[in-house]
């Protein structure tokens, strides 16, 4: 392995003069440019192979739907720093990140009530720092710039159909713009999202069933900066992310959480597809119920709502993962399912980093099969991205065994520090004996071990 880490990180120079070719072009029959790859897809993944193929000597054209890079999505994430100052050292400097997040928190919330833990500390404030928080919209288009000033070609406002194969080859694809043109292309690289249309259509994965997909819905509210600071107990410039257990999802598994900007915090909400078909609520409703919670409404309180949004996140984890890749193509991002909690934006950027290199090794050699374009997948096996993913593969299945656990155990923790603060005119002892009988009447102790134990064995 270490070989084909050297070959792929050994510089090389390439021929860059370009290949035409005669084809049917459906309306023109115009001749076509052949490109060392096509990638779909304007996102961290995409983006990321595109920039990195392009620094190192191929001819790159990337087509996405949307009118331009980010289009299509809204609020914000975190990004962890030292994975993205891997591939882009000291991106700080050049790009514009919201806050530097030097605390986390997590609230068990009931109705009417929260536990909370919060961790905060001065050390994470320092460089190379930990996480920062960032606007969707800002990194991708700052990916785009990076990757067009590093020679790729981005063309927006193309929604690719179909992809073309040649006795099994991928060669080229169909996108429609104005019209319905051809674009062809040694490499594929399917980076197009979760829910990957064009790998279903292709027969390269099966359709993402309700279970292991996600429906988020968004909205991004506008406060002052120093409003923020004040109510989140912040130094200025620095940042929380607040993750949402219990409440917020109705009675089903899923998360929520906020984030803070600059000038404006991030809520977000979700839980699977198939738990909105059997609840029978849509998502916004979701929303509404945390921005009425007492605690978060005190929160947002004076702010006026600036974005609001969905999206879908694959869920499946490590046993949802198609066969990345195929004679001259490769799967990258939440098209793979290369995604998880707390990973998403940096795991999608590597698969992108890891997919160049194999395009990177397969133009030296002008051999575009799926044993040389595996260079990807072996550089995926031995990266913490598909570490993570197969150390925590069972928790998918956990979630759908355990359907309610975050609504429980957040209401039985809820019910624990209820009565711990709680002043009786009773002994201890009895007091103690009452906690527990109340605790159990919700769970049986037997249960509670088993359920436990189920979650110990699958979270590493």
């Amino acid at each position: 392995m270490l070989k084909h880490w050297y070959e792929a990180k050994k510089t090389h120079k390439i021929s860059c003069k370009p290949i035409t070719l005669k084809v049917d072009n459906h309306d023109t029959g115009a001749v076509a440019k052949k490109y060392d790859a096509i990638i779909i897809g304007a996102g961290p993944a995409g983006l990321t192979a595109a920039y990195f193929m392009a620094r190192d000597g191929l001819d790159v054209l990337v087509l996405e739907r949307g009118p331009y890079a980010g289009a299509k999505n809204c609020g914000g994430v975190s990004i962890m720093a030292e994975h993205t100052h891997k591939l882009f050292p000291n991106f700080w400097e050049e790009f514009r990140c919201e806050r530097i997040i030097t605390d986390q928190s997590y609230w068990w919330m009931t109705e009417d009530s929260v536990l909370s833990t919060r961790f905060q500390s001065a050390r994470l404030a320092a460089a190379p720092y930990n996480r920062f928080s960032v606007k969707r919209g800002n990194l991708y288009q700052w990916l785009a710039d990076k990757a067009t000033e590093a020679g790729a070609h981005v063309l927006f406002n193309y929604t690719v159909e179909e992809v073309l194969f040649n006795d099994g080859q991928a060669t080229g694809v169909v996108a429609v713009n104005t019209g319905s043109s051809k674009f062809l292309a040694n490499i594929i690289v399917l980076a197009d999202g979760a829910n990957s249309l064009l790998a279903e259509r292709s027969g390269l994965a099966a359709r993402v069933t309700p279970e292991n997909m996600s429906l988020y819905v968004k909205e991004t509210i506008a406060l002052p900066a120093s409003v923020i600071e004040e109510r989140f107990n912040l130094l200025p410039g620095q940042g929380t992310i607040i993750g949402l257990i219990g409440y917020p999802t109705a009675g089903f598994n899923g998360t929520a959480s906020i984030h803070t900007f600059r000038d404006s915090i991030s809520l977000n909400v979700g839980i699977a597809v198939a738990d909105f078909a059997q609840a029978g609520f849509n998502p916004n409703d979701l929303l509404e119920r945390i921005k009425k919670h007492p605690q978060i409404k005190q929160l947002i309180a004076g702010g006026q709502t600036i974005e609001y949004g969905g999206s879908l996140i694959p869920e499946g984890g490590y046993y949802a993962i198609p066969k990345l890749v195929h004679p001259g193509l490769m799967i990258v991002g939440d098209a793979g399912s290369l995604v998880n909690g707390t990973h998403g934006i940096n795991l999608a950027m590597w698969s992108g980093f890891y997919a160049a290199k194999a395009a990177h090794s397969a133009k030296i050699s002008r051999d575009y099969s799926t044993r040389k374009l595996s260079l990807y997948t072996e550089l995926l096996k031995e990266s913490f991205i598909m570490q993570d993913l197969k150390a925590n593969a069972g928790v998918a299945k956990l979630m759908r065994d355990l359907p309610y656990a975050f609504d429980l155990y957040s209401r039985m923790a809820s019910e624990t520090a209820y009565q711990v603060s709680r002043v009786y005119t009773m002994p201890k002892r009895a007091k103690r004996i009452m906690v527990f009988k109340k605790l159990t009447s919700m769970q049986p102790v037997l249960k509670i071990l088993s359920d436990a134990w189920k979650t110990l064995k699958v979270i590493r």
